[in-house]
């Protein structure tokens, strides 16, 4: 696997945390990553970010959320 692929599929290991940890489904998620620009943050990122477990990850995404003036409520399913 070449490294663009490598951190791709990274990517996508800690979209679906995020995802998981918000209990979000596909569908609920994709608009909120847009809005936020989760993947560019995650690529952007990802030479510190991918030395981290899943946890502090989805935790660093969350905050930077609440950084661009987000509301990290928002990623979390209401139930």
């Amino acid at each position: 696997m070449d490294r663009n692929q490598v951190i791709a599929t990274w990517i996508s290991f800690m979209t679906t945390a995020v995802r998981n940890a918000c209990g979000l489904s596909r569908s609920e998620f994709v608009p909120m990553a847009k809005k936020y620009k989760l993947i560019p943050f995650l690529a952007a990122h990802y030479e510190l970010l991918h030395y981290y477990d899943n946890d502090y990850v989805v935790d660093d995404v969350l905050r930077f959320v609440q950084e661009q003036s987000g509301n990290a409520s928002d990623l979390y399913r209401i139930k």
